[in-house]
Formats: C-alpha cells, structure tokens, sequence
C-alpha cells in the first residue's frame, strides 16, 4: 500500500492540479501567520502571496484560511492539506539531499551483470576485494545468459555489463576491458598425440569434448592453428559448462578448448595440460559497458575505474 505521501505526490502529479509553488506558499503562511510575514520568508510580494493562496482555494474548491484582519488561521479543511503539503515538501527535501549525497559519496547499490564463467573466474573475487575497500557500498552481481543481461541492463535493472563485443547491447558507454584467450586442453592419456607438432587430421580423430554443438571456441581454436576448420569431429561429451568440460578431460574422455581465465581459476587447473601460452589464441574482446546518465554518480565511476584497472585474467596466459 502506498504511503500518505506518496498518494499526495500522484494525485499532484496526476491532475496537474496543484503547483509545488503553492504548497510552499500555504506552507509559509501557517508557519508565519500572516500574509505579509510569508511574504518576507519567501522574499516574494504580498500580492503574490495573496494571489497563489487564492488560486489554490479555487483549485481544491474550498476556503483554505480564515482571515482576521492581518491574521490569518487554516479552517478544518485546509489543516488536512497543510499537514498534506508539509509532509510532501519534507519528503521532497529529504529525497533530494539524498540523492545529492548518494552522488558525492560511495554509499548506494552497484547492479553488475556478466556471463557465468566470467563471474565465477574472476569477477565475483575482484568485487569481493572491492567491498573490503570500499564499505560503504553494496554490490549484486548477476551471472547468466548474454540476452537476459542485455534485456536487464536496457531495462535498467543493472548498472554494469561484462560481455564479448559481439554480445554488447546497443545502448551505453562501452570500454574495452581485457582480450580473451583460449586454450587446447588434455590429460596424460592423449600426451603421446597432443604434441606441438598436432595436426588436424591427428586432432579430429581423438574424442572431443564441446561446450555446445558448433562450439566457436573450439573451431576458432582450430582456424587460428591450422588455417581451417574440420568438417568432421568424433565428439564424444557435450556441455556447456566448463568444470564438467575440465572434469571429464582429466578422466580421459577427450580433448577440449576452453577459456584461460576458466582454467587459471579452476580446480583443475594442475590436473590437465596444456601445449603452452604459444598455442593459446585470442578468442574476442571483452567489453565493460554503463550507462552514461549513471557516470556522474561516485559508486559508479569508482567501481568501472577499479574493474578497468584491476589485474583482471581473462587476457592472461595460463
């Protein structure tokens, strides 16, 4: 249920009915208790005092003061409007010295939106880092799908995204965070094979291991180092998540392309190999985008600022 104050400012801002101007008048006057001293406070005319009392009795339709010579005091009607109008300017007064200190200071919420690996691998451990040095904020971070966190942030449902460029939404201020990289990774059973010296036609003969079907990361892998991609591959587990990916490469179901900054991070991280930091290829450009109309807002600027500056691992080599 909406609050008393809030039911005034709609029917206001609804009707068009009352101007703010004249609710500080009223305001004014039954603090003063008379026109002219109203008149003083505001620093404004007495006939302009007298005019904006008048057109609001006219607006509401009844007698909002009595007068008695100089003096004026509200009737029963006008109590109920100025406790009204007292309690809305309040609130307004309120609602704008916050927004005013929520600019200038560190204190408010900062919504972060990014893909799951890239949440898990690095982005949730940096914020964590950032809230010990930055307490007056509060952080929420949203890990899924590029399409949900795209509609999140056009709705304004989050504040920051992390994603590859081809993902980016077309609204917001964009900053190029870091290059992806990506690996070929595998386990003792296949070292024979897997060598520097790998082919392509040796490659597609050992089981594979996708995050999806057409995996881009694991073709793209393929035309950086051969110059092609193959036509045909022997996959042998598909999933898209990668601890299931690296779980299964180190039981010796196959092989798999994954992302540095996912194995860097992960548990199995020493428990697969891979060819070295000369086979890893560059897989995209990772984005951080805002909104522009947010930058002026300290808890914004400072958190985009340590996210560009942080010693981040989606470009490092493994």
């Amino acid at each position: 249920m909406a609050s008393f104050t809030e039911a005034i400012l709609f029917c206001i801002s609804f009707t068009n009915m009352i101007e703010t101007s004249q609710l500080q008048t009223l305001v004014a006057v039954t603090n003063a208790g008379s026109f002219s001293r109203a008149a003083q406070d505001l620093k404004v005319t007495q006939s302009a005092i007298s005019q904006s009392i008048k057109n609001l009795e006219t607006k509401v339709g009844l007698q909002i003061f009595k007068r008695t010579g100089k003096k004026v005091s509200l009737t029963t009607e006008g109590e109920k409007l100025f406790l009204l109008a007292r309690d809305f300017l309040e609130k307004i007064e309120e609602t704008l010295a916050d927004i005013s200190n929520d600019k200038n200071s560190m204190r408010g919420k900062v919504r972060i939106g990014t893909l799951t690996g890239v949440g898990k691998s690095w982005l949730g451990h940096e914020m964590l880092q950032f809230l010990e040095d930055e307490k007056d904020i509060s952080l929420s971070i949203t890990l899924g799908f590029q399409e949900d966190l795209i509609t999140a942030f056009e709705n304004n449902q989050l504040d920051i995204l992390i994603l590859p460029e081809k993902d980016l939404p077309s609204v917001g201020e964009k900053k190029l965070l870091s290059q992806e990289k990506a690996t070929l990774v595998f386990s003792e059973k296949f070292s024979n094979v897997v060598t520097k010296n790998i082919t392509i036609e040796e490659l597609v003969k050992l089981p594979i291991i996708l995050f999806e079907p057409g995996d881009p990361l694991f073709y793209n892998w393929c035309r950086e180092r051969f110059g092609h991609v193959p036509r045909k591959l022997n996959i042998k587990f598909v999933m898209n998540s990668h601890g299931p990916m690296l779980e299964a490469v180190q039981n010796g179901l196959g092989v798999a392309v994954v992302p540095t900054h996912v194995l860097m991070r992960s548990y199995f991280r020493d428990k697969v190999k891979t060819l070295g930091h000369e086979f890893e290829i560059v897989n995209g450009n990772f984005f951080l985008v805002y909104h522009k109309e947010s930058w002026p807002l300290m808890r914004i600027q400072k958190t985009v600022e340590r996210l560009l500056a942080s010693d981040n691992p989606l470009a490092k080599s493994y």
